[in-house]
């Protein structure tokens, strides 16, 4: 594989940082291999310390339609596409308050679709700079376009010797971008390969037929492993003679890659060529997965095993990352399309699909049986990032299975993969391949249901109650009808929550009972877990805090018992609120930082959010305003980022009963008011945010609450943020937020005594003292103890 470092494109990436960072939107425009990419990279990597939040790649080189490229854009940035929301306005809400560079690369195939996201970015994203990557203009208002040149070549020869010029010199060769390049891709592939006199001319030559271009250049230098430059120079000449073409509509330097593509193609032996375009179906690959899919016909294992390393050799094939055990290999972009219109034109492609697809299905499908038993942590750890690394892969699939013929296939994929899509929050792109399978009509009525009623599981989350209830109602009679318990089980876990969120809380219990039973007979764990869950929040909805705790706690002796740390994380999560209302504050601690600390290993944003505004709450019970205020607005900012608007919601509110703490009810009401805006609009009751302004108008007038529910309603939901983000000084301390102790305490501050003499007079130790005062400035956010004495004695504390 050539090495990384850029050359020859110095004075680019220099202007360019320089200029993405005071210009909205920037396209590196120019042909196929180059180095459009390469050059973004390099920039945005330089650039990326000028933008608070960093620099973003978004790839869309794998995006099949135009209808996808939003879409790409909110994998890239961890945007959740949940709710009414189109996926263009789910990004444009979580990037809104970023300050980012946003790298969108290979942008022709959609190229409309890429100008209506950059459109929409700049309009409604101040924060946002956007570096796009493309071969030709994406005709976007106020876009800069940067032609990026081919490397500069040496001068004619020919030319020279007619004005009776000496041969070129290597060191003036090396003035040359392109003879630099081949010469440092040389010696990657040939360690003691240089420059001299008597292949100078042969180097000159090639790096002027391939016009600069640099990928044509690192492909042409790769084959200095086994031939020499002069070889080299006269196989490219014979193959570009061969493929040459004259039409005018056909710019030079795509010809002159097509002809160094053919050219390079046509020195790999037949098992090389075989297995190089059979490679085109995959993103990436481990190698005993790339040998069980492309080894059929002309190829057996042992040959596509040895063609797969000289393809790696002759940089053809790329190391893309090790992932866990294993490593995996790509092709870049340019090689997987000419390896791709191989593929289709020797008559192969649907063939290759459809092993692909049959690999893919058993493949998943032992895995969900693996995880469904016990496993270690660490392994299960690593089947998620296999899987996260393989996502592009199995989008792909899924795109291709009603063409392959390999409906079932593709159902089989999505239902092996329910548990993933929750653990990465992927409702959007799997609810999408799964209504399109189902809509083919094909498939086993059993595998149809099943797969039906993920897909209502997963509605759930991105359409509300409504729609999700109707298809979890579908789901429930395809499954009876074909007695498949384990479908029926999921759609009546469905069927509880939907009921939950209607607030029918009997229709819920009925369902969520139905739901553990089917579970448990079918063997189904996942379910059993998710039904227990269901059961809980509805426990929780009618006052019932012990049986929610009882249903809690068989969740987490299950996911303890499978070794899925997740599972019990988010169980612990729910416990631990439930504790933090019980007054149990110790363990509400353990319990939430338990979770948390899952979540964080596992990156999973949502995640953090709802448990770092768990621990909020509990320092609302604790008294600590400042510790309270700093996690309930981390809550909130990640949970705008993530796109889900029932999490902003949940934040919002909780963010209002901060305000209620503080005394401030106009605020609450505001907060309140928004929050249950969000929920509406994803037809979801609104019981929070309507106890919260309940609360307001006990103490306020009925007006005044009013006024204040609807105060921030009509304002945009940044607006909102900034707003809830906004902390105004408190109207006052209350000495119930501190404890006994702590009460005890700040009369002996107001009385002058020193934490020395506190001590002596608590029979306490120093650093305890000191320990409780801290406490004490933290919860009442004083800064002096002149501050506390003061407020102790308008408070008239008892000494």
């Amino acid at each position: 594989m050539p090495p990384d470092d850029l050359i020859g494109r110095e004075r680019d990436v220099a202007d360019l940082r320089r200029i993405v960072t005071g210009t909205r939107m920037v396209t590196l425009v120019g042909t196929g291999g180059i180095g459009k990419t390469r050059l973004a990279v390099d920039v945005a990597d330089g650039a990326a310390a000028s933008f608070g939040d960093g620099a973003r790649f978004v790839d869309l080189g794998q995006v099949a339609s135009p209808e996808q490229v939003a879409s790409a854009a909110a994998l890239a940035t961890g945007v959740s596409e949940r709710g009414h929301r189109s996926p263009l306005d789910a990004v444009a809400m979580a990037l809104r308050p970023r300050s980012v560079l946003l790298v969108l690369d290979t942008c022709e195939h959609v190229a409309a679709a890429a100008a209506a996201l950059c459109a929409h970015l700049i309009d409604q994203c101040p924060g946002v700079h956007i570096l796009a990557t493309s071969r030709q203009p994406l005709r976007v208002e106020r876009e800069a376009v940067w032609r990026v040149p081919p490397l500069s070549v040496p001068p004619d020869p020919g030319a020279h010797q007619r004005c009776g010029a000496p041969p070129i010199t290597p060191e003036r060769a090396l003035a040359s971008e392109a003879v630099r390049l081949f010469v440092s891709r040389a010696l990657a592939a040939r360690p003691g390969f240089e420059l001299t006199p008597a292949n100078t001319g042969a180097v000159v030559a090639v790096c002027r037929m391939l016009e600069g271009v640099p990928l044509a250049i690192e492909l042409a230098a790769a084959r200095i492993r086994v031939l020499s430059a002069q070889q080299v120079l006269a196989r490219l000449d014979d193959r570009f003679r061969l493929l040459a073409t004259d039409e005018p509509n056909v710019p030079a330097r795509q010809r002159t890659m097509r002809a160094a593509l053919e050219w390079s193609h046509g020195l790999l032996s037949p098992a090389e060529q075989l297995l190089l375009r059979r490679l085109a179906v995959f993103c990436t690959w481990s190698l005993d997965k790339a040998v069980h899919v492309c080894s059929f016909g002309d190829l057996d294992p042992a040959q596509a095993r040895r063609a797969h390393a000289w393809l790696v050799d002759k940089s053809l094939v790329a190391l893309d990352t090790e992932v866990g055990s294993e490593r995996h290999y790509r092709l870049t972009d340019t090689v997987r399309a000419f390896a791709s219109a191989e593929l289709a034109a020797a008559g192969e492609e649907r063939r290759v699909w459809r092993r692909m697809l049959a690999t893919a299905a058993e493949w998943y499908e032992a895995l969900a049986e693996r995880l469904a038993e016990r496993l270690a942590w660490e392994e299960r750890l690593e089947h998620i990032r296999v899987l996260d690394h393989c996502l592009d892969n199995t989008l792909q699939m899924l795109e291709r299975a009603v063409g392959a013929c390999m409906v079932e296939e593709g159902l089989r994929i999505c239902a092996a993969l329910r548990s993933y899509w929750y653990v990465r929050d992927l409702h959007q792109p799997a609810c999408r391949a799964i209504e399109r399978l189902l809509e083919s009509g094909e498939g086993a009525a059993p595998l149809r249901a099943r797969a039906a009623a993920v897909r209502a599981e997963l509605m759930l989350g991105l359409h509300g109650p409504e729609p999700a209830q109707t298809a979890a109602r579908e789901a429930l009679e395809a499954a009876e009808e074909c007695g498949d318990g384990a479908a029926a089980g999921i759609a009546r876990t469905t069927l509880a929550m939907t009921a939950l969120r209607r607030g029918h809380a009997e229709e819920g219990l009925r369902h969520g009972r139905e739901a553990l039973r089917l579970a448990i007979a079918s063997g189904e764990r996942f379910t059993e877990i998710c039904s227990l869950g269901a059961l809980s929040q509805l426990a929780r909805s009618r006052g019932d805090d012990d049986s929610s705790e009882v249903f809690l706690t068989r969740s987490i002796g299950i996911g303890q018992e499978i070794g899925d740390r997740w599972c019990v994380a988010r169980c612990l999560n729910a416990l631990g609120m439930l504790s933090t209302r019980r007054g149990d504050l110790d363990a509400a601690a353990r319990q939430l930082h338990e979770a948390l600390q899952v979540f964080v290993e596992m990156e999973l944003v949502p995640d953090i959010a709802r448990c770092t505004a768990g621990l909020g709450y509990l320092d609302l019970v604790r008294g600590d305003v400042s510790g309270a205020r700093r996690r309930l607005s981390a809550g909130l900012r990640m949970s705008v980022a993530s796109g889900r608007r029932l999490a902003v919601a949940h934040a919002l509110e909780a963010l209002g009963d901060l305000a209620l703490a503080e005394e401030q009810p106009e605020r609450a009401a505001s907060l309140a008011g928004s929050g249950a805006l969000l929920r509406e609009s994803l037809g979801v009751p609104a019981a929070h945010a309507e106890a919260l302004l309940a609360e307001a108008r006990s103490v306020l007038s009925d007006d005044a609450a009013e006024k204040a529910w609807h105060a921030w309603r009509g304002l945009p939901l940044e607006q909102v943020v900034e707003n809830a983000l906004y902390f105004p000084t408190p109207r006052k301390a209350l000495p119930s937020l501190l404890t006994r102790r702590e009460k005890e305490i700040s009369v002996l501050v107001s009385q002058g005594l020193s934490n020395r003499q506190i001590a002596d007079r608590l029979t306490i130790s120093q650093a305890t003292a000191a320990r409780h005062i801290a406490n004490i400035f933290r919860k009442l956010l004083f800064t002096s103890r002149s501050q506390l004495a003061e407020w102790a004695h308008e408070h008239r504390l008892d000494p």
